[in-house]
């Protein structure tokens, strides 16, 4: 165990810690955390149209009229539906702002760029097609990977003309405000007349760029997250990499637009009444957030719940009631950092194996037809369990996450119960040894 902690400390640290600082990869995870708070408003206005409870849906028709649901609609289709617009002009404010470029204006050129090459046209039911207009399909989670390329393109290009000197200056008595209006004209226009020339290659290719990535990229990545053996890979890795110190947003930051588009794509299939375990994701955003990690990624609930159970030591009951609590609320640096979890050899185990079987649980429960499949409905991540469960899987969702729970106890048990002993056996050894002293003196 020493030698694979020597390894990993010496070899595999450093090069994840690379990959996280890379700039794409930072601008990347936090223009799509600016936006997350926007997904979860999305997702309550989602909830009180398809609240999981039989028989919600008559009783407010029969209250508001059957076409109550359009006039809460907007309000997640301006989230859902416009993430791809939104997380262009994020990403690129991200990434100009790691160059210490002018932000707002990266913000505007990367949403111009990212424009210019959606489609412009919609088909209609009856087969009109409808000229001058954007569409929903390609503004929302289908052109995420389209924005994460014309946020690089457009932010790289202006970077480019700044490094060349292709910026119109004007005089230091001209404001400032002026003077980056002008300094934009030259980027801007190389901008748009490149992303004019991807527009045509996408017409050509796919129908529209947009198309022609989603076909190439996201729609195979989106197939492969989805699948229930990647994201149990990924439940294992969120543990691993927390037991190494490694915050897990290493991989969610990078697989979270791919989630939400796989949830995207449920929700469609559900509004169509062809949502099954065939036709849809497993892989999606609350199986990360609400099975992944109850209580911190790693599934550590079990691990809080075990030390209440069984702490003896004075170091774990002292550390049970700092964690305790914010266990519930899916907060465990108090764990990882004071028992401590990293690099813990009794506790490597049990927190790779806790998400995995949390999350094979979820999948096993959805494949049998008990909990529903997830969609766009969604709970924000510090929901405790059973609430959470709740909201995005109704009282089955409370259920299987009650079950996961349970065995996430009975993973770490037996674990946590030797740590204990150990901390107890230690804190004998030194009072032994203080009396001893003392005696001498």
């Amino acid at each position: 165990m020493d030698k694979v902690t020597s390894w990993v400390e010496r070899y595999m640290v450093p090069k994840v810690a690379k990959i996280t600082n890379l700039r794409y990869f930072q601008a990347l995870r936090n223009g799509f955390f600016a936006i997350m708070p926007l997904t979860i408003i999305g997702s309550i206005f989602m909830l009180i149209t398809d609240f999981p409870i039989a028989g919600y849906a008559d009783m407010m028709a029969s209250i508001f009229g059957k076409d109550w649901t359009t006039f809460i609609s907007p309000a997640y289709r301006a989230t859902f539906n416009m993430m791809g617009l939104m997380f262009v002009g994020t990403m690129s404010y991200k990434l100009a702002e790691s160059y210490k470029m002018d932000k707002l204006t990266s913000m505007i050129l990367g949403i111009v760029s990212y424009v210019i090459v959606l489609p412009k046209t919609v088909t209609a039911k009856s087969g009109e097609v409808i000229p001058d207009v954007l569409s929903f399909t390609w503004t929302g989670t289908q052109g995420v990977i389209t924005a994460i390329i014309m946020a690089i393109l457009s932010v790289e290009i202006t970077r480019f003309c700044i490094r060349k000197n292709l910026m119109i200056k004007m005089p230091e008595s001209v404001p400032t405000m002026v003077s980056k209006a002008f300094s934009a004209l030259i980027p801007g226009i190389l901008i748009a007349c490149i992303s004019l020339i991807i527009n045509g290659v996408g017409i050509v290719a796919a129908g529209s760029f947009p198309q022609l990535i989603y076909t190439i990229i996201q729609a195979p990545l989106q197939g492969i997250i989805g699948s229930p053996f990647a994201i149990i890979l990924v439940a294992g890795l969120n543990g691993l990499l927390w037991w190494f110190g490694i915050h897990p947003t290493v991989i969610n930051s990078m697989i979270y637009p791919i989630l939400y588009a796989n949830a995207d794509k449920n929700q469609s299939l559900s509004a169509l009444g062809k949502l099954t375990t065939h036709s849809g994701n497993f892989g999606t955003v609350q199986m990360l957030d609400q099975f992944a990690t109850i209580g911190g990624a790693g599934c550590t609930i079990g691990l809080a719940i075990s030390m209440f159970i069984i702490g003896r030591s004075a170091r774990m009951k002292s550390m049970t009631k700092v964690s305790f609590i914010p266990a519930f609320f899916n907060i465990n640096e108090p764990l990882i950092f004071g028992l401590p979890v990293i690099f813990n050899p009794l506790i490597l185990i049990p927190i790779v194996l806790a998400p995995v079987l949390s999350v094979s649980i979820a999948y096993l429960s959805m494949s049998v037809g008990f909990m529903p499949m997830f969609t766009n409905v969604q709970a924000p991540w510090a929901t405790p369990f059973l609430f959470s469960g709740f909201l995005v899987g109704g009282w089955q969702g409370a259920v299987t996450q009650l079950v996961s729970v349970i065995v996430s106890v009975v993973v770490f048990y037996p674990f946590v119960k030797a740590l204990d002993k150990q901390y107890h056996d230690e804190e004998d050894a030194d009072e032994a040894a203080l009396k001893a002293t003392s005696a001498e003196a």
